[in-house]
Order: structure tokens, then sequence, then C-alpha cells
């Protein structure tokens, strides 16, 4: 899937709030516990796979440049790009975090790793202590300003134009860079089969209904997009249609609604998130007010919060924790 190259910027400028949440929002605790189990179990499968089915040395161009890998690398620095390491049974050196933020939904397999602070910046001492044999960086703009000089003086370091929103061309990169090129087939091949499932058990329900994605802030309400995140998953993957209120203001970039905006909004289920401690005083005045109460999505008990953390990432874990949220909350009477 192609992204507008400007978008990058507000794209991490989402991913430093996404885990404000944290366990404030309820209702997904067992969508977590069985992902956490599907992890754990991929892991194995992935460990007990063949080493690697690539062949060294290997060299490979990218968007700075090219890379030549004299052996398969096992120390890998990829940050944001943690799930699609898990994925593939991968333990990253150093894990993503912006100050005490992490992505929590990975913490069961992270918990272990330290992290590293993105909220002043990169820290190539701490990547260099790290001693990793392969970087990885999200999008052009990390490699930007003498970036790429710097880690590439630490080890070879690939950089993606713009991972924003395909995790299946990341984790294939990304097997084909570390020699587990079968993992990333089976990541994929897994993940396409639980989407076909989804959208079986979800067709008679949903045929004919509309969805909406909301992400309640301290003091806005965004009405999420069509082309990152959970709305990829929604919309794309599931086949599940967008309210119009969707395609009119908020398709490849979030739109700011004010309350009376939201009385637009006729969905016939809606999806909501919770920006951390901080926004739920705006939560409960949100739902107290006669808008909330009058949207036809609430009227039906179809308004279903859900874990901003994930719903707000993109990847073979995020996305399948999304799908069982989705299955859950949509096909219980």
């Amino acid at each position: 899937m192609k992204r507008i190259s400007g978008m990058i910027a507000l794209i991490f400028t989402v991913l430093l709030l996404v885990t404000a949440c944290g366990g404030a929002n309820s209702g997904s605790n067992g969508a977590a516990s069985s992902s956490n189990e599907q992890t754990a179990g991929q892991t194995q499968s992935a460990n007990k796979a063949h080493e690697s089915s690539a062949t060294y040395p290997m060299t490979v161009e990218h968007a700075s440049g090219k890379i030549t890998l004299e052996q398969q690398p096992k120390r890998i620095y990829a940050p944001y790009m943690e799930d699609a390491l898990l994925t593939l049974g991968i333990k990253p050196v150093l894990k993503w975090s912006y100050g005490p933020l992490v992505q929590q939904y990975l913490e069961p397999q992270l918990a272990d790793v330290p992290k590293i602070d993105f909220s002043g910046g990169n820290n190539y001492e701490q990547v260099l202590a790290a001693q990793p044999d392969l970087i990885v960086l999200y999008s052009s703009e990390m490699a930007a300003n003498g970036a790429y000089e710097q880690f590439s003086s630490i080890a070879p370091t690939y950089v993606f134009p713009d991972a924003a929103g395909d995790w299946k061309g990341t984790v294939q990169v990304l097997g084909q860079l570390t020699g587990k090129e079968a993992e990333a087939k089976k990541a994929i091949s897994d993940y396409d089969g639980l989407v076909k499932q989804a959208r079986q058990q979800l067709q008679p329900i949903t045929k004919g209904k509309t969805f909406a994605i909301i992400r309640i802030k301290p003091k806005e309400i965004n009405l999420m997009e069509g082309i990152y995140f959970s709305g990829v998953t929604l919309y794309h993957d599931l086949g599940l249609t967008p309210d119009p209120l969707v395609k009119e203001k908020s398709w490849d970039k979030f739109a700011t609604l004010s309350l009376e905006g939201l009385s637009q909004l006729n969905a016939d289920y809606i999806f909501y998130t919770i920006q951390g401690d901080d926004a739920v005083s705006n939560e409960q005045t949100i739902q107290s007010s006669s808008i909330w109460k009058s949207l036809p999505a609430v009227q039906k008990g179809h308004a279903y919060k859900v874990e901003n953390n994930y719903w707000l990432a993109s990847g073979a874990i995020a996305n399948t924790m999304q799908i069982k949220d989705v299955l859950r909350l949509v096909t219980t009477p």
C-alpha cells in the first residue's frame, strides 16, 4: 500500500501517545491474553524452524543506499518494529519507548528488554552499547539529518521509505534480512486465514451496517482514518463498511470533531479508545451528553471501548488482537 510521504511525521506523533491509556480501557483483557498465547506459540514455532534459509553474504538495496550482511544477524535494533520482530521469533536488543510509555501490548514478550527513550531524540551511545549487528529504521525521516551515517557507523543499517500501515511488507523484508523468510510467510498465511474466518463470522451480522473508530483525547474527539492502524484492519482486511462521515472527513487523516459534529455520526457500530487518564473526564462528559446518548450505535448497545495501545498500532500481533476484539464484541448477542 502506498503511503502519503507527508504523513510520516503525523504517524510518529500518534505513535508517541498510543500507549498512554495502559490498562484503563475495559473489556480487552481476554483478547490480550489470547493474543499473547498465540504470540508465544509463534515464537516457539519460529525457534524450532531452520536457523536460516537465506544465503550470506547478502547485499540489499534500501531507501538510503544498500547494505551487505556478511552473516545472519542475531542482534537487531528496529525501533517501533518490535511487533514484526516478535512475529519472526526475534527479540530485539532494545525496545522503543517515549519517557515511561512503551508498547504495552508487547510487554509480555519484551518485559526484560531494555528501553531506549525517544523523547530526547536518537541515543547513539545506547545503541552502540547494545552491540547490534543490524539496525532497521522505520522511515526515511528517521535516517535524515545525519542519522543514517551515525547508525551506519555502528552496524549495517536498513531504511524503509515508510513502513506505516504495511506490516506484511515490513515483516517480509525483515524476514529476508534475518533469514526468517519461512516465519514471515507463515505469519502472513496465518493472519490471512484468521481474516477469512472472521469475515465469514461477521458477514451475516455486519452486512449493510456501518462502522467508525473514534479516539477520545483530553480535550477533543478524533474520528480515525481509514488507511492506518485499525482502520486498515476493519475497512480493508475485514471488509467492514465505514460510516459515510469517515469517508467524508477522515479517510486519509483523522479529523477532529466537536461534540455537535459527533451528532452526525450515524454508524451502527462504534469502537472508541481513551487516550490516558487525562481523557477520562472528557469521556465522562461526552457519554453523559444527550448527543452521545442519541447516537444509533449507543442506543443499540454497539459502542465499545477498546484498547488504545494496540488499536492505534499495526502488525501481525496488533491486528490479530484487533480482529479478536471485533469478533468478541460484535458477535456476542
